[in-house]
């Protein structure tokens, strides 16, 4: 009958280095998760504040144009060589249009 003697050194070596590599692996991923969880906070930060500058910019806009849309007048416009033309369309007006099919 033989003994088998099991080398405990050499399994505790090999246990130390799983769990060293494990604590590795989870360290790294770690930092990498905190890495880009801050970029993607900045780049959202960046984003609105983006939006909010457009956002500011087409108010400015619609203000601008709204005060221009009430300063323009016919007689404003016949001034620039706008002229009201008659409408005028081709071929016979008594008919009637149907939208149904």
């Amino acid at each position: 009958m033989t003994t088998k003697v099991l080398d405990l050194n050499n399994i505790e070596r090999k246990l130390f280095w799983a769990f060293a590599s494990f604590f590795a692996i989870a360290i790294s991923f770690y930092l990498y998760s905190v890495l880009s969880l801050t970029l993607n906070v900045v780049e959202r930060d960046r984003t609105a504040s983006a939006v909010r500058e457009l956002a500011a910019q087409t108010g400015a806009l619609e203000a601008e144009y709204l005060g221009l849309q009430n300063s323009v007048t016919l007689a404003y416009a016949e001034g620039l060589g706008l002229k009201e033309v008659a409408v005028k369309f081709a071929g016979n007006t008594g008919t009637k249009i149907s939208l149904a099919r």
